[in-house]
């Protein structure tokens, strides 16, 4: 019993290390997305600056808009994403697999933390009842904050 609380001691370790692991990616993905939607949509305001007969005034009225841009294809350009080819529903998608992945590793996680109480709650019992010591085992609270 105790060699079952430690195998699942360690697969629920390493489903909340799997977890904190694609929650830094959706974190990552989520800045590119929400960089590049603003690129999409401010676009056009470059576009019409490059092109506008005046840009200085075309500058002052659009200047929220065109910085923007600026930004948003500053950070796009640093995360390596290549603006041609940019496709933000592909990364949309990926990012709700990526949520997805993680609500399975989530309940995953917190199943193996539920019967890892369990057991050792039953071991407890167990040992209480044959009269053991139960100083050699580790205290359920404890156990559980080392998942």
């Amino acid at each position: 019993m105790e060699h079952e609380i430690t195998v699942k001691t360690e697969a629920g370790k390493s489903a909340k290390q799997s977890v904190v692991e694609l929650e830094h990616r959706i974190k990552d993905l989520a800045e590119i997305i929400k960089y590049a939607e603003q690129y999409r949509a401010n676009r056009s305001y470059h576009i019409g600056y490059k092109k506008a007969k005046n840009p200085d005034a075309y500058f002052r009225r659009y200047e929220s808009q065109i910085i923007l841009y600026g930004g948003a294809r500053r950070m796009l350009e640093q995360a390596g994403i290549n603006l041609k080819s940019l496709n933000i529903d592909k990364l949309k998608s990926e990012y709700q697999e990526l949520t997805q992945q993680k609500d399975e590793l989530t309940s995953t996680y917190k199943t193996y933390e539920k019967e890892v109480r369990e057991l050792s709650r039953k071991l407890d019992n167990l040992n209480q009842y044959l009269g053991r010591d139960t100083q050699n085992t580790q205290d359920p609270k404890n156990r559980q904050q080392t998942l």
